[in-house]
């Protein structure tokens, strides 16, 4: 917020990026020439997620009056943790993501009673790790999935699409909303319904042929056996 060049930022943010690994997407303009967005989509939610939610404080007069917020999520990035040479296993790695997110929300202080989260990427160290207030009441089953589907953008190094989708997700957590259901199929989903429309219609069709046919084929055999006339 204060050094935001040291962050990769242009302008105060609660996004930081020292190595510049999450790029901002791309828009082709009216001349057909690629431009770069200043601002996406998860800076801007960053911000509006102060204003669009309460300050669950107990005591009242710990919740800032001017102006009036509520929750605080911050998002770090790193490429790779500096870690020793005997701390190779996940769980030695998840363990020190632990600590990084923790250490670096203690010492931002963001939070009016504790209410703000950090959300700390490592790309090389495939690790994302959530740092969470004691203020905030969110289930770690809740947090583990939310986690599993960034990894999902993750893993194909969609990093800024992987922090979108995880910053809306908790931002529906904290507004008290159902979180929303993540698409895996390469396919829209409006697609995949239209063909399994698709491929019933012509199953039923083809079934409606086969009782077709069978029904004339029997009635056939009936009218020729009645055709029959002993001299």
């Amino acid at each position: 917020m204060t050094q935001s060049e040291l962050c990769g930022q242009t302008k105060p943010s609660f996004f930081c990026d020292p190595n510049n690994i999450v790029a901002l997407k791309k828009d082709v303009n009216k001349d057909g020439n690629e431009t770069i967005e200043e601002e996406s989509f998860m800076e801007k939610e960053l911000l509006y997620i102060r204003g669009e939610t309460n300050c669950s404080c107990l005591r009242p007069a710990m919740c800032l009056k001017s102006p009036p917020r509520g929750y605080t999520i911050s998002i770090a990035v790193v490429e790779k943790m500096h870690l020793d040479q005997n701390e190779t296993s996940r769980d030695s790695i998840l363990q020190a993501a632990k600590i990084f997110a923790d250490v670096i929300r203690d010492r931002q202080n963001r939070g009016q009673c504790d209410d703000d989260m950090v959300i700390f990427l490592s790309t090389k160290d495939k690790v994302v790790y959530t740092s969470i207030g004691s203020s905030i009441r969110i289930d770690d089953s809740v947090i583990k999935r939310i986690s599993e589907q960034g990894e999902v953008f993750f893993k194909k190094e969609q990093y800024r699409e992987g922090l979108e989708w995880m910053t809306k997700q908790y931002k529906h957590v904290l507004k008290k909303e159902n979180i929303e259901k993540l698409w895996k199929w390469p396919l829209p989903e409006w697609v995949l319904v239209a063909l399994a429309v698709l491929v019933l219609v012509v199953v039923v069709a083809l079934l409606v042929t086969v009782i077709y046919c069978c029904i004339r084929f029997s009635r056939r055999n009936r009218r020729d056996e009645y055709s029959m006339v002993d001299h």
